[in-house]
């Protein structure tokens, strides 16, 4: 393949022949010939295939979303004579990097760092890589497909981007409070708070019979539950309610109040309305569980109904439901347990939302303050 100036040799070749031939000057012919048989023998030196080995190194296999792989290229001259003038492409779901790569010395060893951008959340193959060779005029570039051994099968993991929410105060809470939530429980294991009287629809079991006989009347005991506040954040994915690239902020809305739940101490179960990956009713242990859980979640057109998650009613958690500029596409009837975010383009406040914004940079501004 010619580069531009290749194709603007070969013009001027062209040029000068038709003008030599229509002036009958036989130094512009000769001219003419000569620079056809620079470009040809710039096209031979192009298209003989480089003897450089080449290796890939990553020095991470998982990135948050829009962070960057980290790539080291080794290159070893196998000649025995130095190498020209060359570059390496390489990509990542379709992004793609070109790094040039300086003439190597017989027998050296040549590293060169490089970064490839990456911006959607999934496990991907890095690659293919190619080779660009450049003859020493620049007037021709031959192309070659690496072939792809051990040391360049490589994959790389893009998670959901996780900002930090902690503001000058400390850390943010997350729905309400990040104390002790305290609540009347017919439970008799719950905690013992004092007795009064019983009142019709009061489980008999919570009579205390001591009590009753020496006051003569019917006495209860009352129990508070006693139990550390537990959240579960749950992902639209409907299609309709999102775009792709509003759907990924979501994702890192998401993804950033359940790790900071964690780190806060707090019991947190990620759920989502995909049918693939709807995640599972008990709490997450690790960050890297919230990671690993929101990784592969993908929008879709059938997504579960939000009420279909909670079968078991809300008793013991509150949600936050994490949706696009579009949504909730369903609800819940405890809507007092419930608290709605939208995330995207356009995303607008009203009723029953209780934030609104346009990427996850955003929410966690407004969060600090709504917070």
């Amino acid at each position: 393949m010619l580069t531009r100036s290749g194709l603007g040799a070969l013009l001027v070749a062209c040029v000068l022949a038709v003008t030599g031939v229509m002036w009958e000057y036989e130094e512009l012919l000769i001219s003419s010939f000569g620079v056809t048989f620079v470009v040809g023998f710039a096209v031979v030196i192009a298209r003989r295939a480089p003897r450089t080995g080449v290796q890939r190194r990553l020095r991470t296999v998982r990135v948050a979303r829009g962070d960057p792989v980290q790539v080291t290229y080794r290159f070893r001259n196998n000649t025995d004579h130095r190498s020209g003038r060359a570059s390496l492409a390489d990509e990542c779901d379709g992004a793609s990097v070109n790094i040039p790569i300086a003439p190597v010395a017989s027998g050296d060893l040549y590293e060169q760092p490089a970064q490839i951008p990456t911006r959607r959340r999934g496990v991907f193959e890095l690659g293919p890589l190619d080779i660009e060779k450049i003859d020493p005029f620049h007037l021709a570039i031959g192309r070659w497909r690496q072939r792809q051994d051990s040391s360049l099968l490589h994959s790389i993991t893009v998670h959901p981007k996780v900002y930090e929410m902690s503001g000058p105060r400390g850390a943010a809470r997350v729905v309400e409070n990040e104390s002790i939530v305290r609540r009347a429980a017919q439970d008799p294991m719950s905690g013992f708070v004092s007795m009064r009287e019983y009142v019709a629809g009061d489980d008999p079991r919570m009579i205390h019979w001591p009590t009753t006989a020496r006051t003569g009347t019917l006495m209860v005991r009352e129990h508070m539950e006693v139990r550390r506040p537990e959240y579960t954040i749950v992902v639209d994915t409907a299609a309709s309610a999102s775009s792709e690239d509003d759907f990924e902020e979501i994702v890192d809305v998401a993804a950033t109040l359940a790790v900071h739940a964690l780190r806060t101490g707090l019991d947190v179960v990620v759920r989502t309305t995909s049918r693939q990956f709807p995640g599972q009713p008990r709490s997450l242990a690790a960050e890297a569980d919230v990671l690993d859980l929101l990784t592969p979640v993908q929008r879709t057109d059938d997504p579960y109904a939000l009420a279909s998650l909670f079968r078991q009613g809300l008793d013991h958690t509150s949600v936050l439901l994490v949706t696009g500029p579009d949504g909730p596409t369903s609800r819940v009837s405890d809507t007092l347990r419930t608290t709605t975010i939208r995330v995207g383009h356009d995303a607008r406040q009203r009723a029953g939302i209780a934030l609104a914004v346009q990427d996850a940079p955003e929410f966690v501004r407004r969060w600090r303050s709504w917070t």
